[in-house]
């Protein structure tokens, strides 16, 4: 269950300062609040670039092996070769580790 946020603080920033925060908190993919929240509390803001493009063939992995379920669960297929499938998870799974490597700590 999320946390009610009943206190307000505010700030007066530079239209400098305040440009620089909006662009990180899109880089990071958050609102301002959340990254605000998220720097002033000191959490690691971790952005990956290239990530988009591993969830979204992430998913198209995920769905088509969803299917494959589905037909084997009615009947329809008797036997499913994943070896395809195992190929595309590796070459994920690399592309991940390329990305974690390029990360900046």
């Amino acid at each position: 269950m999320k946390q009610k946020k009943e206190i307000r603080i505010t700030i007066r920033l530079t239209p400098e300062q305040y440009e620089t925060i909006v662009s990180k908190a899109d880089t990071a993919q958050m609102s301002v609040s959340a990254y605000v929240r998220a720097a002033a509390l000191r959490h690691r803001v971790v952005v990956v670039d290239g990530l988009g493009e591993i969830t979204h063939e992430l998913k198209g992995i995920g769905r088509s092996l969803n299917q494959l379920a589905v037909l084997c669960n009615m009947g329809k297929l008797g036997e499913v070769h994943l070896g395809d499938a195992w190929q595309a998870l590796s070459q994920v799974y690399l592309k991940l580790q390329e990305l974690a490597a390029r990360e900046v700590r």
